[in-house]
């Protein structure tokens, strides 16, 4: 092989020239996209990958770390709008440790750390000042936790006691929040902000907390005495929901069933009782013979005297007089008898629970071109009794027929229409490109067999026996046979001139190397006529 910079050249025009124009492209397009991946992984590896070492600061806080990272001279980024700074991540460790020993972040001075340490000369109220400070801090670095806050300053009030109870005042306790963009504090979200403040300040009630977004809005108005009430109020609107919307769905089923969708609207408007009733009944027995105790006192007077009763006697006495003879004498008998009753006593208590429908309408509209007035009056009853209507607590149905706007409804029909006969006809369509795919392989077929039994019948070698041709056939086949012998005549002439062309490259290449390297094909002449000696 040649290595001089001619045979180089040379073998390389004509490795190229040997080439198709897909090749061509190939041999050109790979290397330069091999390259260009390459590059790209070599410029990725060499790209300092970033990490957070600060996130969530103030503006104070991040403008002093800055400077102090400038001072460094160490690379950094800023995100989230400056509040979080990031550092190569080979670096971040020293440079975490550079910004602690020089006191950043500069946090709160006033914490429960600072309260282990006791100052000379401090009094009792300076003391209570720190500790308000570091519950302070210590309040807003767990609300800062919560998902959706992002920032968090907390104030307390919490006054000086007081020898009378009418003059102590309550602590009180205000809350900004920064949420996250796109983020909205729920109901009781909100209550387990206060409740968390409530339990870690002494005496202070969530009512007396106050919490407000950095936009301005109040976000404490659900707390309060009546926060109870108003999450009962949300739940008995649920349960009106819920009994108006299944008592709908029970009659409105029923109608689309006999008429049809579309031709019926119901409406339910419930009244429910909330009010809880306590109901005491005591029902009163016969009643039972607990005692009884009966007397019997008998007297006889022989004197002269009166008949009449005895003195002091009960009203309960029966007296008894018996008259003897004009001589005066005088018998009485006296009976007493007292039954003591123990009624029986049955007393019932019943607790009405809250929710009963106390009012219920009823309201059904039909379309007037599909039913009768004495369908109306038939699905007046019908409603009435499926809804659970009752006359007798105020409850009231209405049945109206009145013609319905069916634009919407004739709008989506057509869109429906539409849309069917495009489906069938993409059906069709897919219908005749397959039959006419199947009829050009069937042509193909035919016409490939056809070609098959001419040359069959040419050669004579159908059925193993020579077969007379026509005259036409005869020509067609001399044709087709001059076609092929030109073909085959072609293809040898360029086969051929191919060659000579390859054979006087071959030669010229050979001649020019014999020229340039003279002493080279001298030594190569030796070698070869020394091998065949």
């Amino acid at each position: 092989m040649d290595f001089s910079w001619a045979g180089i050249r040379n073998s390389i025009r004509n490795f190229w020239s040997k080439l198709s124009s897909p090749q061509k492209i190939i041999t050109v397009v790979a290397p330069l996209v091999v390259a260009g991946v390459l590059f790209f992984l070599i410029a990725w590896a060499s790209t300092p990958q970033y990490v957070a070492i600060f996130t969530k600061l103030s503006d104070s806080d991040a403008g002093a770390i800055v400077a102090k990272l400038k001072d460094l001279k160490a690379d950094y980024k800023l995100a989230d709008n400056g509040s979080t700074i990031m550092v190569p991540q080979q670096s971040a460790a020293d440079l975490r440790l550079e910004l602690a020993s020089a006191g950043l972040p500069q946090e709160s001075k006033f914490s429960f750390d600072s309260l282990d340490t006791v100052h000379l000369g401090e009094t009792d109220a300076d003391r209570k000042l720190r500790y308000v400070l570091g519950l302070q801090n210590e309040l807003e670095n767990t609300l800062k936790t919560l998902n959706g806050v992002q920032d968090a300053r907390v104030h307390i009030v919490m006054p000086d006691p007081s020898l009378f109870v009418d003059s102590q005042k309550a602590a009180t306790a205000a809350v900004t929040l920064k949420l996250v963009p796109g983020t909205k504090l729920q109901d009781d979200q909100v209550r387990a902000v206060a409740n968390l403040l409530a339990g870690s300040v002494e005496g202070l009630q969530p009512e007396n907390v106050t919490i407000v977004d950095t936009n301005g809005n109040v976000l404490s108005d659900v707390l309060g005495k009546n926060g109870d009430s108003q999450r009962l109020t949300g739940t008995q609107y649920q349960l009106q929901q819920t009994v108006e919307e299944d008592t709908r769905k029970s009659v409105q089923s029923m109608l689309d069933r006999v008429f049809g969708s579309g031709t019926t609207v119901v409406r339910i408007s419930a009244a429910l009782d909330f009010d809880q009733i306590k109901r005491t009944k005591q029902v009163n027995g016969p009643g039972a013979v607990v005692s009884e105790q009966s007397t019997n006192e008998s007297t006889t007077n022989s004197t002269g005297t009166a008949p009449g009763g005895v003195p002091g006697t009960s009203t309960n006495s029966v007296p008894t007089y018996v008259t003897g003879s004009t001589g005066g004498n005088s018998t009485s008998t006296k009976s007493t008898e007292t039954k003591n009753y123990q009624v029986d006593t049955t007393q019932e208590e019943q607790v009405v629970s809250p929710g009963a429908v106390k009012r219920l309408s009823v309201s059904v509209m039909a379309d007037s071109d599909s039913i009768t007035q004495a369908q109306l009056d038939q699905i007046k009853t019908i409603v009435a009794s499926a809804a659970g209507v009752d006359s007798t607590r105020g409850d009231q149905i209405q049945v109206a027929a009145i013609p319905f706007n069916k634009t919407d409804l004739e709008q989506e029909r057509l869109a429906m229409d539409n849309a069917q006969k495009r489906q069938q006809l993409v059906t069709y369509a897919e219908i005749g490109a397959a039959v006419f795919l199947g009829l050009v392989f069937f042509l193909i077929y035919l016409r490939n067999r056809a070609k098959k039994a001419r040359a069959e019948k040419l050669l004579g070698l159908e059925n193993s026996q020579p077969v007379p041709l026509t005259t036409a056939e005869l020509l067609l086949a001399e044709q087709e046979a001059a076609e092929e012998e030109a073909r085959v005549s072609l293809a040898t002439k360029n086969a051929k001139t191919a060659e000579d062309i390859e054979r006087q490259k071959t030669k010229e290449s050979v001649e020019l190397y014999t020229r340039n390297n003279p002493d080279e094909v001298a030594r190569l002449m030796k070698t070869w006529l020394s091998e065949e000696s």
